[in-house]
C-alpha cells in the first residue's frame, strides 16, 4: 500500500495556486484521487520528496497535515486489513474520507483483541489465560446466537447477560470478574481503533464479593516444610515452595529464574532482580513489573543448593499441574489444614514481610512485582503483630 500526493494545477491559469490531491495505491491499483484541501504554488511543490518547499509557518503546517494524512491512512489500513481481506484502494479511500463506514460485529472486535494478545504477550501462561477466557466469551456469543451482533450493540444489558450466563455455568464470581474485565478491554480497544465512537461498557463494573481472603501459613508450618526430611522428589518440591515463601515468586517466575537475576544488591546482600514472567518478554509492557527481593537466608541456602562451580543452575523444573499434585502430598504428610498453592506462598511471604518484619506496603509491592500497593491487600494485611511492633508507649 502506498500513499502519494499529486498536484492538480488550475487549468485556466497553471501558474496560480494548485490543490494537492491524495492517491492511494494498493496491489498495483489506485483509487480515485481526493483533495487534501492544501493549496500551494506549483513552484513550491517538490514531487520527488512529496513535500512543500519553504520555511514559513504555513508551509510547516501544510507539510505536517500531509504527513498526518499519510500516517492516518497507513494506520487505518493496518487496522482493517486483518478483518477485511478484500480491502481495495478505493475502499480504503472511501473509508478514510467517510464515504463508507465499516460496520464491525462484536465477534470481530473479539478477534482483533485476540490478535493483539498474540502480539503483545510472549508468556505462554498469560496467553493461555487470555485464550481460555476469550474462548468462554466466544462460547457465550455462539450459544446466544450473537456472532453477528453489531459492535455498538454490545451494551450494558449484554454484559449483564454474559454475567448471568457465566453464573449458570457455575463459574466462580472472581473468575467471572476477570472475564468482564476482558470485555471492557475489548470495547476500550475498539474506541482506540476508532471503530467505536463511545465505549458502551465504560461504566460497567462487577463488584467483588465479601472479604478478601488473606489466609497464610503460620511460622511453625513454614518451619515444618523447610526442615522435614523429605524423600528426594518431594524435597525438590518443598525447596520450590519454601523459596516462594521467602521471595514471593510466582510459579512461572521461579521456573524461569536465571543466574544473572540473582546478584548483589545495593546493600551488598544477594537479591533477586527479575521482570515478572507475564511481562518479561512482552513487546507491549516493556520494562514494567520488576521484582526486587533481598534474599532471606533460607532462600540463599536454596540458591546455593542448586548451584555448581559454574554458578546457579536454576531451580528444579516441574509442570504446574505436577507441582500442585506434589504440594497436596506435602500438605497431607504434615497435616496442614490450608491448601498449599503458590498463591498461598505469596500470601505467606506478604504476611511475613508486613507483620513479622514490619516492612512497608510500598516495599512489599515492589517485592511482589507490583507497581502500586493496590494489590497488596489481596495478599496480606497488617494485624496485631504489626501494631504491637509499631505502637510503643513511653
Amino acid at each position: 500500500m502506498r500513499v502519494l500526493f499529486k498536484l492538480r494545477r488550475n487549468k485556466r491559469n497553471p501558474n496560480k495556486q494548485a490543490i494537492i490531491y491524495c492517491r492511494i495505491k494498493l496491489d498495483g491499483i489506485h483509487a480515485n484521487d481526493f483533495s487534501t484541501d492544501v493549496k500551494v504554488m506549483p513552484s513550491e511543490w517538490d514531487s520527488k520528496n512529496q513535500k512543500i518547499t519553504g520555511g514559513s509557518l504555513e508551509v510547516y503546517d501544510n507539510n505536517l497535515k500531509l504527513s498526518q494524512i499519510r500516517s492516518d491512512i497507513t494506520r487505518f489500513f493496518l487496522q482493517h486489513q486483518a478483518t477485511h481481506k478484500n480491502l481495495s484502494a478505493q475502499g480504503l479511500a472511501d473509508f478514510y474520507t467517510g464515504k463508507y463506514k465499516v460496520n464491525y460485529t462484536f465477534k470481530e472486535l473479539v478477534d482483533l483483541f485476540k490478535a493483539d494478545v498474540e502480539i503483545n504477550y510472549d508468556s505462554k501462561g498469560t496467553r493461555k489465560n487470555y485464550a481460555t477466557r476469550l474462548a468462554n466469551i466466544d462460547l457465550f456469543l455462539e450459544e446466544k446466537n450473537l456472532h453477528h451482533l453489531p459492535a455498538d450493540r454490545f451494551t450494558l444489558g449484554r454484559a449483564d447477560e454474559f454475567v448471568r450466563w457465566a453464573k449458570a455455568r457455575n463459574l466462580d464470581h472472581e473468575y467471572i470478574i476477570r472475564h468482564t474485565q476482558i470485555l471492557k478491554n475489548i470495547t476500550e480497544d475498539a474506541v482506540r481503533r476508532e471503530i467505536l465512537e463511545l465505549d458502551p461498557l465504560a461504566v460497567f463494573k462487577l463488584k467483588k464479593r465479601g472479604k478478601v481472603n488473606t489466609k497464610h501459613l503460620e511460622v511453625h508450618e513454614i518451619d515444618s516444610i523447610a526442615t522435614y526430611k523429605w524423600r528426594k522428589n518431594l524435597q525438590r518440591i518443598a525447596d520450590l515452595f519454601v523459596f516462594s515463601v521467602y521471595t514471593g515468586l510466582h510459579y512461572e517466575d521461579a521456573q524461569t529464574l536465571t543466574a544473572d537475576q540473582v546478584r548483589a544488591g545495593i546493600d551488598g546482600r544477594i537479591w533477586i532482580i527479575k521482570p515478572r514472567g507475564k511481562y518479561a518478554d512482552s513487546k507491549f509492557f516493556t520494562g514494567e513489573m520488576v521484582q526486587v527481593v533481598p534474599l532471606h537466608p533460607r532462600a540463599t541456602a536454596i540458591i546455593e543448593k542448586y548451584s555448581t562451580a559454574e554458578g546457579f543452575q536454576g531451580l528444579p523444573k516441574i509442570s504446574n499441574s505436577g507441582y500442585n499434585l506434589y504440594l497436596k502430598e506435602i500438605q497431607f504428610i504434615l497435616d496442614i489444614k490450608l491448601k498449599l498453592t503458590v498463591r498461598i506462598a505469596r500470601k505467606t511471604f506478604t504476611d511475613v514481610m508486613l507483620n513479622e518484619l514490619g516492612v512497608s506496603e510500598e516495599a512489599v509491592a515492589a517485592m511482589l512485582g507490583h507497581n502500586t500497593t493496590r494489590h497488596v491487600k489481596h495478599y496480606g494485611r497488617a494485624n496485631e503483630r504489626r501494631v504491637a511492633k509499631e505502637v510503643k508507649f513511653h
